[in-house]
């Protein structure tokens, strides 16, 4: 078996292992959106994901993403336990102070008396905030991605939903308010995050590779970091901001219906959108022992499986709606021509997912982030003309457009890269 057949074996493998538990984890969380929504309804559920939107969006411009380095500069290198475990805590620390400058920001949402907020209180907001901000902690993830302990943040993710679903629906038959509801909705995720964390200070795994720890560049290490966290910031748009700019334009009844498209665009993606996790460091180690050949092999195996596995998911979602659709969304059954636009979407996003990842991977960070910061001022520019005209129909069409246009510049670069070393 050649070097590149078993770097694409070990991808599927940690790649599908995240899948098998992602299922079972979204098919708990599908189930929670409703029993949300018989608790406040469609309007004051758009007001919750308003709130969480703008907390992730402050937690993404002011932290620093230096787990985004560890991912990028420490595969392939041998690593001890407590080296790792260094840079564990300095990521934290990073993240610790975006997540202050969070709290600091939704206090001060209060003084501001916005309608879409009045039927929170400030405990609410920022109970909300921390249950956004928690699942998206980069510093465990990319801990237990780089000791290869996939199955631990999957196994954490889907207990924390299940969880989730069981004191929802607690609170749904004997306590239907909202402040229980947000009071549920926060606890599994902060135990989730705290068992996390504990988990990888009682471990003592490293990192095996073949290059020195020596050869590790700490310099590479924020130059990834820093250029990981603008990324993050040109992606808002496609994020968070355009939830953010409906919630604030629209009724909370039109955000509802668009957090759940997105929510069904997750769902069909989450075959192939693991794969972007897992592709990374594979891809980066490849690229850092210099064999370019075997990582654009790998990179082409994988485009040809997540297109078949995207677009089986696509069309299985869109010919079961009669069956799934009332009985769990049936808001959406008024959207259906929203909804195919979504699937549709999705199926590019998921074929397409390892294309950016790669990219990434072959230190391509400078490139990676004005490509976003041109896409996405034209994804905004595109969503506010679009959604002007055609409504909610807009929103998601714009999305679609954007998916596709920021795939085909990444595939032409790559291409490009491929010819020159030739």
């Amino acid at each position: 078996m050649t070097v590149s057949s078993k770097v694409f074996n070990n991808l599927v493998k940690n790649s599908s292992m995240m899948f098998l538990l992602n299922v079972a984890g979204a098919g708990v969380s599908v189930i929670t959106i409703p029993v949300m929504l018989a608790i406040v309804g469609v309007e004051s559920y758009g007001h919750l994901v308003l709130v969480q939107s703008i907390a992730l969006a402050v937690f993404t411009v002011c932290g620093f993403q230096y787990w985004q380095g560890m991912l990028v500069a420490m595969p392939g290198h041998k690593i001890d336990a407590a080296t790792l475990r260094v840079a564990v805590v300095r990521s934290l620390r990073y993240e610790m102070l975006a997540m202050a400058a969070v709290i600091l920001v939704v206090a001060g949402l209060t003084l501001f008396s916005l309608p879409q907020l009045k039927e929170f209180s400030t405990v609410n907001l920022l109970l909300l905030s921390l249950a956004a901000v928690f699942p998206v902690i980069g510093t465990h993830t990319a801990y237990f991605r780089l000791v290869n302990q996939y199955k631990v943040l999957m196994y954490a993710g889907f207990l924390a939903n299940l969880l989730k679903l069981l004191v929802l629906v607690v609170v749904s038959r004997y306590q239907p308010t909202l402040s229980s509801m947000v009071l549920a909705y926060t606890l599994p995720e902060v135990i989730r995050c705290v068992v996390l964390f504990v988990l990888i200070f009682r471990n003592r795994s490293g990192i095996d590779g073949a290059l020195p720890c020596t050869d590790l560049r700490p310099a590479r290490l924020i130059e990834a970091g820093k250029w990981g966290t603008l990324q993050a910031i040109c992606d808002l748009p496609v994020a968070q901001l355009d939830r953010i700019i409906i919630g604030l334009t629209l009724p909370g009844y039109n955000l509802g219906v668009f957090s759940i498209l997105k929510r069904i665009y997750s769902l069909v993606n989450m075959a192939t959108a693991p794969f972007y996790s897992t592709s990374i460091p594979e891809f980066a180690a490849s690229a850092n022992a210099g064999d370019l050949k075997g990582a654009f092999e790998l990179w082409i195996k994988t485009m040809k499986m997540l297109f078949v596995v995207t677009a089986s998911a696509g069309a299985i979602c869109y010919l079961s709606k009669f069956i799934w659709m009332p009985l769990v969304f049936p808001v959406l059954q008024d959207y259906v021509l929203e909804f195919a636009v979504v699937l549709l979407t999705a199926v590019m996003a998921g074929t397409f997912v390892t294309t950016h990842s790669f990219y990434w991977a072959l230190g391509k960070l400078r490139q990676s982030t004005i490509i976003s910061v041109g896409t996405n001022l034209l994804y905004l520019l595109e969503l506010s003309i679009l959604t002007m005209y055609f409504g909610l129909f807009g929103a998601v069409l714009s999305f679609l457009i954007h998916v596709t246009f920021v795939a085909a510049i990444k595939i032409i670069l790559l291409r490009k890269i491929a010819l020159r070393n030739q």
